[in-house]
Order: structure tokens, then sequence, then C-alpha cells
């Protein structure tokens, strides 16, 4: 996990774990409310997908990582499409819609930012010298 979460190279961290923990937190927290929401909607496949979602970073591959990063991304989608979706049924009606914008907005928005807490691992070609695997023993 700590490849994926944490960088091979940050070291310099009193704090190594904790680090992890608070780089997982926003993406384990957005994958949680996303589920919450596909459970509301009984969209059952779904919230087994975005429970799913924060385990793949225990998989320490590029892919892993990226899957993570997209599954965030369409998630922050997801709230888009219905904020917009909720916010047209109440202009319909005449009822106030901006709290829900900007509620659902700032969902958005966190789900989307949390992709940026997800550590892409260097590509196996381009290691550097001093990590394991690039011929050097341990």
């Amino acid at each position: 996990m700590t490849g994926v979460i944490l960088g091979e190279r940050e070291t310099c961290s009193p704090f190594p774990a904790m680090k992890t923990f608070l780089r997982a937190l926003p993406v384990a927290l957005s994958a949680l409310v996303l589920a919450a929401h596909f459970y509301r909607a009984r969209q059952m496949p779904f919230v087994a997908l975005a429970l799913a979602l924060p385990l793949l970073l225990l998989v320490r591959e590029r892919w892993s990582a990226r899957v993570v990063q997209a599954g965030l991304v369409l998630g922050a989608l997801e709230w888009v499409r219905t904020l917009a979706f909720f916010a047209g049924q109440r202009m319909e009606v005449g009822r106030p819609w901006g709290r829900l914008a900007v509620i659902l907005g700032v969902v958005a928005a966190l789900t989307a930012l949390s992709a940026l807490a997800v550590r892409v691992p260097p590509k196996r070609g381009g290691e550097t010298p001093g990590e394991p695997g690039a011929g050097e023993a341990r």
C-alpha cells in the first residue's frame, strides 16, 4: 500500500505510517460517500464497486492506482450528474436549489481532488539506482 499512496523516495518523514493514512483517508471517505449515494439509489453493483475502490490501494501496481484515480473521477462526474438532476427537478417546481448546488458541487470537487492523493508508482524500467529491484542487493 505504501508504494501506491506513499512514494518510494519519501522517507524523510518520521511518521511514514501517518502520512500513508492521511493520503488514504480522502480516497476512503470519497468512496464511502459514493457508496452511500448508490445505496440510496438501490444500485448494489455500484455500491460494491465503490467500496472495493480503496482496497485497490493495497495492490502495489501502477494499474491499480490508475483504476482508483479513474474511479474517483467517474464518481465526481456522477455527483455532477446528480446535481444537474436534482437542481432541475427543484427548478421545475419553483423550489430553491442554490444550497443543493453548493453542497453537491463541493462533494464533486472533493471527490475529484481525492484522486490527487493517490500516488502512482514509477514504471519498473524507470526505477532509480537506490531502489530495490534495480540491481542493488539489500
